[in-house]
């Protein structure tokens, strides 16, 4: 692989690590049970994965299932959101929470996509108030007051945004790709219509996490690249 297309493969010192023994395929592939990875094609590399087939809509995205009560979420999503921004072209990191069928979770959902509908480069700011804030707010008007404070996005536009069928449909798309993926919890990433993984993987060591997902980002390249 041409050595100018793997300069995302850098930049873990922003995520905490949870635990300091690294953990690899040979150790790995008898932990998992019935979970554990379906491939073994990353060249000795870390190999901790699922295939979940090869849907070509995902091709280049990588996922990151999120919860606005999930701890860990709110430890890691920033550093992980920051090492999304180094994926090469035509890659593209995306945050896709889930309600879990809390109503507060719902509201924050509902949010998230009006901000990434209405102003997208803020959606950091969003994220910061959201693991703060969301498992305390009962009401959309809520949302609605917070939205219009910290956001800086107009009441009006926010019900416009609501309304939107494509809104409907940004939320309605982030519970099929759990499915998709099969998301059994919190974080949790999938990765260009075809692999899946988690923490869990890698013993709760979220650098090699990372190297994980490097690793099976190349593996997508690699294939474009032959066909």
């Amino acid at each position: 692989m041409n050595q100018s297309r793997r300069t995302f493969l850098t930049g873990t010192a922003l995520l905490p690590l949870l635990a300091v023994t690294p953990v690899f395929a040979d150790d790995l592939l008898g932990q998992q049970g019935n979970a554990k990875p379906q491939d073994s094609t990353l060249g000795g590399a870390i190999k901790p994965y699922l295939t979940i087939g090869n849907f070509a809509d995902d091709k280049h995205r990588v996922f990151m299932f999120l919860s606005y009560n999930c701890p860990y979420c709110k430890e890691t999503w920033k550093g992980i959101g920051e090492w999304g921004k180094t994926l090469p072209e035509p890659f593209k990191f995306v945050f896709v929470p889930l309600s879990m069928g809390e109503h507060s979770l719902d509201l924050a959902t509902r949010a998230f996509y009006v901000v990434r509908d209405i102003a997208p480069h803020k959606i950091d700011t969003f994220q910061q108030i959201a693991f703060e804030k969301a498992t305390q707010i009962r009401q959309w008007q809520e949302w609605v007051d917070i939205l219009q404070r910290f956001v800086q996005i107009p009441a009006q536009a926010i019900d416009t945004s609501v309304r939107k069928p494509e809104t409907a449909k940004r939320i309605e798309r982030a519970r099929k790709l759990a499915g998709r993926y099969r998301v059994t919890y919190t974080p949790y990433f999938g990765i260009g219509g075809r692999y899946a993984t988690h923490v869990g993987y890698t013993n709760g060591n979220y650098q090699l996490l990372v190297q994980l997902l490097n690793a099976l980002v190349s593996e997508i390249i690699s294939a474009d690249l032959v066909n």
